[in-house]
């Protein structure tokens, strides 16, 4: 490191401590710090921050879509559209080891409509 670069490091260290820095980065934060409560109603599973994003993504794509089926506006690409988000955000599930759960979201969804 530059002479620079530790000065400005020790200026920063000299007027607060790391726990009082780590306590305003977590003050900051949307999401709870401790006791995380990651659920989605019909997934009995403890999921991450980013396995519960996309749950509750493709559930409110989802939704939009079935909202969307019966709009007096209706147009195909915007349809194509949101087929193609559904997908995505299935295979981000996926990738985030909750393939099983999206794929269990999609065929509840499935058989409402």
């Amino acid at each position: 490191m530059s002479g620079q670069q530790e000065q400005a490091k020790q200026d920063v260290l000299d007027h607060e401590t790391t726990a009082e820095v780590i306590a305003k980065l977590d003050s900051d934060m949307d999401t709870p710090i401790s006791d995380n409560d990651w659920r989605l109603a019909g997934i009995d599973k403890d999921l991450t921050p980013l396995q519960y994003h996309y749950l509750s993504l493709l559930q409110r794509l989802v939704a939009l879509k079935n909202t969307y089926q019966t709009d007096a506006d209706y147009q195909a690409w915007m349809m194509g559209a949101l087929n193609k988000a559904i997908y995505s955000t299935l295979r981000d599930s996926i990738e985030a080891n909750v393939g099983e759960e999206a794929k269990e979201l999609l065929n509840r969804e499935q058989h409402v409509n």
